[in-house]
């Protein structure tokens, strides 16, 4: 039988899907889609920095302290943990591109009517359910992404997706300052929902499935999309060609149970607790950083710099690890981050400054901090899409971040009774768990070689359309 692997071969009986997406060049209309995608985690961050944003206005006008939102933000952070897995097995069920505007409607719809909220538990309840629709968004974009772009710049195109989430918080507050002195909280919620909700139908017209999920699916009109799509790379297929798009023959399709099955186990459990400990990590900074600062005896105007200093770093160092990545590979690159993340941590924990030492050290200090542990929390994102084969990849990367969820609402709690303790304290449990997590690493089998960063290849097929190993 014969396999095509290159554009214009005639009818072939076997197609390589995998082969031919990574070797494929980044068309317009998937560029499109990944824009869009970015576009998503853009205003999926806007929407979830609003509350925080709007926190002090809604105490005021609600006449309770700000202590009383404790719970509504750990309410939110499991609202993300359920979504993140909920959304991973939805989008490996009934596809990416539909629980994509699902989740835009869920967390657009009830920022709209947070706008309407007249008590504090009307708001713990509309925040849960908002988490839900902004949990569901990473597993499904990443996913998407991954097996949308070409091998070349995939782990690129996923980290670039990822980094949108603090562009989205950074335009929130730039938004915010605008809006919340003169038409006060309820019309920032308000437009915070509107936008995503037009938005869902730009991308109604405009996003396209995954191939993967259509070829994997195989319905009559899904075959026939994944036929229209290779044609635009020059890939002749027709009704009588067997497109392989499965590149684990051992892993069965969308199941929380499949990501345990013995070709997986490992990577699954060791990927899990690297989400968690990412998650600890950066959401212990990211909650408690400001309060610390404060604490410390630092004005005010520095302890809220220090958290952009934080988010700046992650931004740097996610786009630098992936074109690393793509040069080094994976396990050296998210090596190097997690100890990193824990030796600075360390750093901060033996040294910690004052007010009066030198501010260009703590500047070091933070924006490392921040590049390294926001820049693992990323990373891991391309890593999972490597790891977990197309069928159970929104399955597998939501269960992963679904755990990581719960890293931070440890971090919530946990940060709170660290700083009773001592300022340094905080950076004890960021150095352990940098660590940890790099030992963890050495767990993981299936890390991304050098220049085949977040293949979607779990298994290869050979000659046959048979999986075959991988080293």
């Amino acid at each position: 039988m014969q396999k095509s692997d290159s554009p214009g071969t005639a009818e072939p009986e076997n197609f390589d899907l995998t082969s031919a997406v990574d070797k494929a060049p980044l068309s317009r209309r998937n560029l499109v889609t990944i824009v869009l995608a970015a576009l998503v985690v853009v205003l999926d961050g806007f929407d979830n920095q609003l509350l925080a944003l709007s926190l002090a206005q809604i105490s005021e006008e609600l006449n309770v302290s700000r202590g009383s939102f404790s719970w509504i933000f750990a309410v939110g952070f499991l609202g993300l943990a359920i979504g993140a897995g909920l959304g991973g097995w939805l989008g490996d069920r009934i596809g990416r591109k539909p629980c994509i505007m699902i989740a835009i409607v869920i967390f657009a719809g009830t920022t709209c009517l947070l706008a309407t909220a007249q008590n504090i538990m009307t708001i713990g309840v509309l925040r849960a359910i908002s988490g839900l629709g902004v949990g569901m968004v990473f597993p499904l974009v990443t996913a998407l992404v991954a097996e949308t772009s070409p091998l070349k710049s995939r782990s690129l195109a996923v980290a670039i997706s990822m980094v949108c989430v603090p562009v989205g918080g950074l335009a929130g507050g730039l938004v915010a300052a605008e809006i919340l002195p003169n038409q006060g909280w309820r019309f920032l919620f308000l437009v915070g929902g509107a936008v995503p909700l037009l938005f869902t139908v730009i991308v109604g017209l405009l996003l396209r499935e995954s191939v993967f999920f259509l070829a994997d699916r195989g319905r009559r009109s899904d075959l026939a999309q994944v036929r229209a799509r290779m044609a635009e790379f020059g890939y002749h297929l027709t009704e009588s060609t067997t497109v392989h798009a499965r590149e684990n023959t051992t892993v069965e399709r969308a199941s929380f149970a499949a990501l345990l099955k013995p070709a997986i186990r490992r990577d699954s459990l060791a990927l899990w607790a690297l989400f968690f400990l990412s998650m600890l990590g950066f959401y212990s900074f990211f909650s408690w950083g400001p309060a610390l600062f404060a604490d410390a005896g630092f004005d005010a105007a520095f302890a809220s710099r220090s958290i952009s200093i934080y988010n700046f770093g992650g931004i740097i160092m996610a786009i630098a690890a992936a074109t690393a990545i793509a040069h080094f590979g994976s396990r050296r690159v998210l090596t190097v981050l997690a100890y990193g993340g824990g030796l600075t941590a360390a750093w901060l924990a033996i040294q910690f400054p004052n007010p009066a030492s030198s501010s260009f050290v703590l500047v070091v200090q933070l924006f490392l901090l921040g590049a390294f542990f926001a820049g693992l929390q990323g990373t891991l994102y391309t890593l999972a899409a490597f790891v977990y084969p197309a069928n159970v990849r929104s399955t597998g990367v939501g269960m992963c971040a679904s755990v990581g969820r719960f890293g931070a609402i440890t971090a919530s709690f946990a940060g709170a009774a660290l700083l009773a303790i001592s300022s340094g304290a905080l950076f004890v449990m960021l150095a352990t768990a940098g660590l940890l997590a790099g030992v963890l690493l050495m767990a993981v089998r299936r890390h991304s070689p050098p220049r085949l960063a977040v293949s979607p290849s779990a298994v290869p097929l050979d000659s046959a359309g048979v999986a075959s190993p991988r080293t």
